[in-house]
């Protein structure tokens, strides 16, 4: 959104480099059940997002003033719209939020979203993984945009933080991968 204060690189991140190895997680997902974070394909992209939001409710105080806040639905929707190109990649998709299961099934329906989001309402990836989170006045904490790229043996090969233009964060990804694969 034109006005929004962009992301810069805080070093928020730099404790998950390439090479790191992610812990077994497993997560709430819209589609039913749990998933572990690293999906047995050859590829995982895991695009950690702050939360989308609800028709008729409002943002958290102070959301549009917060630095990568802004831009959780154009990114999940530019997923949507490549999930196809991932495939054929053998690269599975996962967005990560601390919202729960309601609030992202709801989010996956209305978009048609077509691939799991995975609910951390409890914590757990982000404990696991000392992920940083965005703090706003009377909501709960919400994860600082990031994006991983994790082949199927749970090693990073790719982080990509800030994410500077999310709508575009899906293109961005499916090139990491596609340098994986060559």
């Amino acid at each position: 959104m034109k006005g929004t204060p962009q992301t810069v690189d805080d070093g928020a991140y730099a404790h998950i480099a390439k090479g790191t190895v992610l812990p077994k997680v497993s997560l709430p997902a819209t589609t039913g059940g749990v998933l572990d974070i690293v999906a047995p394909t050859e590829f995982t992209v895991i695009f950690l997002y702050p939360m989308t939001g609800t028709p008729g409710q409002p943002l958290p105080k102070g959301w549009l003033e917060m630095p990568g806040a802004f831009g959780c639905t154009d990114e999940a929707c530019g997923y949507r719209d490549h999930v196809e190109e991932f495939s054929r990649l053998d690269t599975t998709v996962y967005g990560v939020s601390t919202q729960t299961s309601a609030e992202q099934r709801e989010f996956a329906e209305r978009e048609h979203i077509n691939y799991p989001l995975l609910s951390d309402s409890e914590y757990l990836l982000v404990d696991a993984l000392r992920i940083p989170l965005l703090r706003f006045i009377n909501d709960p904490p919400r994860i600082k945009r990031a994006t991983l790229v994790v082949d199927r043996d749970r090693v990073v090969r790719e982080i990509m933080y800030p994410v500077p233009e999310p709508a575009a964060n899906a293109v961005h990804a499916l090139a990491a991968v596609t340098k994986q694969v060559a």
